[in-house]
């Protein structure tokens, strides 16, 4: 054989082994690893007595084994790869090991628990963790119980539902340090719960601050009502994942919407962000403002306006980054701190959270710049005053930017939506991964965040429990929740209040089958909207759980109003004690919260005094009394009527009169303060 056709035998065969190793390469490479879903992990509880989901990922139609205490499962995975199979039901105890396994790979899940799982969600005072109060620190060293346990699921929206949880979810323990961040009304529950009915209790966290209760629902369960059929069409329309939404628009802003619309204009070129422009010519402006109501001669400008201000750091301050909220922005934002840029944020129901750098900061100073660009309608830095930050309460300057026909530059689609208002955004990301979770019931503390819409929660609040029953497929199981607790100061004189008709809007909710409410009217706070006395929260939650889950011998609920009677110029109010007796805590009987009213006339506090069962309500400045209210306020003060087990009477009216919620709606754009 010639050197040359040698040389090309060779090469030849080098080609060959190289393409076979290549090709060995990939098709490991294509070889998906067994997985199983990140709700399952070591130290986990689950449901008692009742089949569980298992489920997660590996190679298509491969077989995967799953085995705990001697029961053993066989499924394969479907040809996406994706794989289920059922537990067989187990008593409560253990603990037990889960192995599951394929052709390659073996995972397994360790001290795992069967008990009741139960589902803890709503808003902040659902969510603040036992570190946020004062009582937090001590408790930590105190806790010491293995049988609780429990995970947190992170806060997150989308678009579609979805079904995985991040990979970082892990179950916990309810012991030690491990309670440092969970929640303070979920642990009280169970620390009040678990030693009496015996069994392991796991919690499901699943909370977010400040959130309404439509973000909360599926589209299905908000179908019925006229006042969303806006956003649940635009959702309907063309419904993709954010993630694939935020990729697509990414891809756009850098190749053509940036370059051609966004980044250009007076004052990127110049960089006014920079430390160094002479401010001394901007217009003053004072937030929270649009800018076309602001009166500086930008009536109708649409695009963009500068805005400027200084901040100083707080003495003694030595994080690695300064926290800045901006809050709301309509509609695009870019902000630098001392000409550094921080970042960008689009859509004006997204919030602003931005994070200086320590090296770029000085103590005093601090120059801070917001380039806004607005598409249409208002523009600017308008919020609620309750959100207002130091640094937006500041100096602000501002100076008019590039102009733009609305009507012409395009609009990309964008993540946009407030997961504190947007239905449908937070049940997709954090409630529908969980729907193949089976558990006991649910407990529920929200409500603060709609009593601007007080009315329309009585209808929204009983659609959001009937969802849930729906979509987990678990019956009417146990739905128990907080009425709302006291806040803010004492009304000087009785008079409508939107929290009053919220919790009204609450107890209407009991009249759907096993569902239970913890009165918290007497535990609250003026100054404090999560009030510290989580302990008493978790042991009332406890008692609905005790009596009507457990179907234990105790005293659970709160008295709550029967009937009434008029006798001249006094009311005398029958109160239902469900078995119990009333006691009030002033030595004379002097009940506090009363007010009543004449037919058509105001309401005047009146004096009220304990007999048995009954109250006898009066007012020297009624004389012919017809309705009466007890508790009718955000916070009605010190009150002093209780059964036997330190439960509050039910706050409550017996008049129908209009309400100060009495015909306000959802709406994306309406805000009730």
């Amino acid at each position: 054989m010639g050197s040359s056709k040698l040389t090309i035998h060779i090469m030849k065969y080098i080609v060959k082994v190289i393409l076979f190793i290549a090709l060995g390469f990939s098709v490991e490479n294509t070889y998906a690893q067994l997985t199983v879903a990140s709700y399952f992990n070591d130290h986990m509880i689950l449901q008692r007595k009742k089949e569980n989901k298992i489920w997660g990922q590996a190679k298509a139609k491969d077989w995967i084994t799953v085995s705990i205490d001697g029961h053993t499962s066989k499924t394969r995975a479907d040809k996406e790869g994706a794989w289920s199979t059922q537990l067989p039901p187990f008593p409560a105890g253990g603990p037990y090991s889960i192995v599951i396994a394929d052709k390659k790979d073996t995972l397994k899940i360790d001290d795992v628990l069967f008990g009741d799982v139960w589902l803890c969600s709503g808003q902040s005072n659902m969510e603040h963790a036992v570190i946020s109060f004062p009582w937090g620190k001590e408790e930590m060293k105190k806790a010491s119980n293995p049988n609780i346990r429990f995970i947190d699921i992170p806060n997150r929206i989308d678009e579609v539902p979805g079904n995985d949880l991040p990979k970082t979810v892990e179950w916990k323990t309810a012991t030690g340090q491990n309670i440092k961040n969970l929640s303070a009304v979920s642990y009280w529950f169970a620390k009040n719960l678990q030693p009496k009915v015996g069994v392991p209790i796991g919690l499901i966290t699943s909370a977010w601050s400040g959130t309404a209760i439509e973000p909360w629902m599926d589209i299905e369960s908000l179908k019925p009502f006229p006042e969303y059929k806006e956003v649940l069409d635009y959702l309907q329309d063309d419904p993709k994942p954010h993630a694939q939404i935020e990729k697509e628009f990414q891809k756009y802003l850098k190749t053509e919407w940036g370059p051609r619309y966004y980044y250009k204009g007076i004052g990127m070129k110049e960089k006014w962000y920079e430390p160094s422009t002479d401010y001394s010519s901007w217009t003053p402006i004072k937030l929270p403002t649009w800018w076309e109501n602001a009166g500086i001669g930008l009536d109708h400008h649409d695009g963009v306006v500068w805005f400027r201000t200084t901040f100083d750091l707080p003495k003694n301050f030595k994080d690695s980054t300064y926290f800045i909220d901006l809050n709301l922005i309509k509609d695009y934002d870019i902000v630098w701190v001392n000409g550094v840029k921080l970042g960008e944020t689009f859509g004006d129901q997204n919030w602003r959270h931005y994070w200086a750098p320590r090296s770029i900061l000085k103590p005093k100073g601090n120059s801070l710049v917001v380039r806004v660009y607005n598409i249409g309608g208002y523009g600017g830095m308008n919020f609620s005053p309750l959100w207002a930050t130091p640094i937006l309460k500041g100096k602000w300057v501002c100076k008019k930017g590039l102009t733009i026909d609305p009507d012409t530059v395009p609009k990309p689609r964008i993540v946009n939506k407030s997961p504190y208002g947007y239905p449908t955004a937070i049940y997709n990301a954090m409630i529908h991964p969980l729907l193949n979770v089976s558990f006991t019931g649910a407990i529920w503390y929200q409500g603060e965040s709609n009593a601007g819409r007080a009315q329309e929660y009585k209808a929204i609040f009983p659609a959001m429990i009937k969802c849930w029953r729906r979509v987990f497929n678990e019956g009417d199981f146990p739905f128990y929740f907080v009425q709302l607790a006291n806040f803010t100061k004492e009304a000087s004189k009785p008079v409508n209040d939107e929290w009053a008709e919220l919790r009204e809007s609450q107890e209407a909710a009991l009249k759907l089958p096993n569902t239970g409410m913890a009165v918290a009217i007497d535990i609250g706070e003026a100054d404090n909207i999560h009030p510290t006395n989580k302990m008493e929260v978790g042991r009332r939650l406890a008692l609905q759980a005790l009596k009507k889950t457990y179907h234990q011998n105790v005293v659970a609920q709160s008295p709550s109003f029967k009937s009434m009677e008029i006798k001249g110029d006094s009311i005398i109010i029958n109160i239902e004690t469900y078995g119990d007796s009333l006691i009030c805590t002033n030595k004379y009987g002097y009940v506090n919260g009363f007010a009543v009213a004449a037919k058509g006339q105001e309401f005047h506090w009146a004096k009220a005094r304990l007999r048995g069962k009954q109250i006898i309500v009066h007012s020297d400045k009624v004389k012919k009394p017809v309705d009466v209210r007890y508790a009718w306020s955000e916070n009605p003060g010190k009150l002093n009527i209780y059964n036997t087990n330190h439960l509050p009477l039910r706050p409550f009216r017996t008049d129908k009169r209009s309400g100060v919620t009495d015909g306000r709606t959802f709406g994306l754009d309406k805000v009730y303060f």
